[in-house]
């Protein structure tokens, strides 16, 4: 395990000048001005340190909008070259516990939380701040994030609430799935009871319907969905939030923050902060195109609005690009767009809430299941279709499958669910119960190299 701890005049000067982020910058040393003793005095201070905290979040975008889509049937390599050997293998379920793209993202996952701990450590006391409320919330909601895609990804992982010596953390065992639980839910809960109804000025920090959504999602992973439903039926009271018109409208690169937008990575591309085209291909033939796959776009009638964003792609000079991420580079910047991506959007209540329901009724669960449908022209189905859990949960994952298509939330859904082994074999790929874990990072294990702290996980040969 490593949590990939730097000193602390790193993180402050990462504070003090945020567009220096990078993994790299964390070796170099803050100009004279800035020591642990005179940063993080005013309210300022922590909202630099804050927005650093979210800063690392670009760092971890390719897991979501790259890798979730290969480990699932959004996407896949039929080929493999030098470059693409971790992501072959992902997709491939042939993965090890060598692989690079594993270890990246575990250190940058807790490089996130070492910056959020850094906040919460120095803000406590401080309840004198102006905003201690939104940067104590943030900086929970933002661990929590963090630790739940850990969790996801690796199951049990090392945990903390304070930053400690990378000595200490040599010493931290592998938590247990309550451990987990217990830890998401405290922070979930109370950044919620932090956090404002809408963001200010700075539009892509979260509000409190964030923590609330996130935490939905918690209790359904650990499969309790009364406790799902009840922090969604709180999601719901935040009236600045809410379904567009349709999901092309909800990507609308001319209508960023929408209603519909609850947490978003963040792309300016007019101050040099895009990045480059998502999901563009050299062709526009759809039988030649493998991400999103033709078992993905299968699954979208003719008469689903929703199936032109991922069916459809548009001539940018030498590339297309899938009508879902479609934007125009920027004059100055010519080679960046400002596509922001979604982490947690309204439609994700409405469907969580289905979900929660499917225990209790059918006939409610639909009612929600609806809600989607129906904003996307298709006919509402009835119970007379739909009669039974089993039913519902499959009508439920080809649903959020057309829903949150190329959002990295497939591959989760599908393991929540109960589906990834079953339609994971149907696209030919062998794998089993071990394979709904990632190894733990051979990198790591020899950090630590003590199994009974940091052990591999099952199926996996370290």
């Amino acid at each position: 395990m490593k949590f990939k701890y730097i000193k602390l005049a790193g993180s402050l000067l990462c504070a003090a000048t945020l567009t220096a982020c990078g993994d790299a910058f964390f070796e170099q040393y803050p100009a004279n001005n800035i020591t642990e003793g005179n940063f993080y005095q005013n309210d300022d201070d922590f909202n630099q340190a804050v927005r650093c905290c979210y800063a690392k979040l670009k760092t971890q975008s390719a897991y979501f909008i790259t890798e979730l889509g290969y480990r699932s049937d959004e996407s896949t390599l039929l080929a493999m070259a030098t470059s693409t050997q971790d992501r072959y293998d992902i997709d491939h379920f042939q993965d090890v516990p060598s692989n690079g793209i594993l270890n990246d993202i575990w250190n940058a996952w807790y490089n996130a939380i070492y910056r959020c701990n850094d906040v919460l450590d120095h803000i406590a006391g401080k309840n004198n701040l102006q905003n201690y409320n939104q940067y104590r919330g943030e900086a929970l909601f933002l661990r929590a994030w963090n630790y739940f895609n850990l969790y996801r990804a690796f199951g049990g992982v090392p945990i903390t609430r304070v930053v400690v010596s990378p000595e200490k953390a040599k010493t931290i065992a592998r938590c247990s799935d309550e451990d987990m639980f217990n830890l998401l839910v405290e922070d979930l809960t109370e950044a919620a009871s932090l956090l404002p109804d809408k963001p200010g000025s700075e539009k892509a920090r979260v509000a409190n319907i964030a923590a609330w959504t996130l935490l939905a999602k918690v209790y359904l992973t650990f499969k309790k969905p009364a406790e799902a439903k009840k922090a969604l039926d709180e999601a719901m009271k935040n009236s600045n939030y809410g379904l567009m018109s349709s999901t092309e409208e909800a990507f609308d690169v001319t209508k960023k923050f929408n209603k519909e937008m609850i947490f978003v990575l963040h792309y300016e591309k007019t101050n040099g902060e895009g990045h480059g085209y998502w999901y563009s291909q050299k062709t526009n033939v759809l039988a030649e195109i493998n991400s999103p796959t033709p078992s993905l776009r299968a699954i979208y009638s003719d008469e689903d609005n929703r199936r032109p964003l991922i069916a459809e792609y548009v001539k940018q000079g030498s590339v297309y690009v899938l009508k879902k991420y479609l934007d125009q580079f920027d004059a100055t910047y010519t080679t960046q767009v400002g596509n922001d991506f979604p982490y947690l959007r309204y439609a994700d209540i409405i469907l969580m809430y289905a979900e929660a329901l499917a225990d209790t009724s059918i006939a409610d669960a639909l009612t929600w299941l609806n809600k989607t449908r129906t904003r996307a022209g298709l006919a509402e189905l009835t119970t007379a279709e739909i009669s039974s859990r089993d039913q519902f949960i499959r009508a439920l994952a080809d649903e959020r499958a057309r829903e949150f298509a190329l959002e990295g939330q497939r591959w989760f859904d599908l393991v929540r669910l109960g589906l990834a082994i079953e339609t994971m074999r149907a696209e030919g790929f062998t794998l089993d119960e071990h394979n709904l874990l990632f190894a733990i990072p051979q990198n790591q294990i020899e950090i630590v190299n003590n199994s009974s702290i940091l052990w591999q996980n099952p199926g996996y040969n370290s």
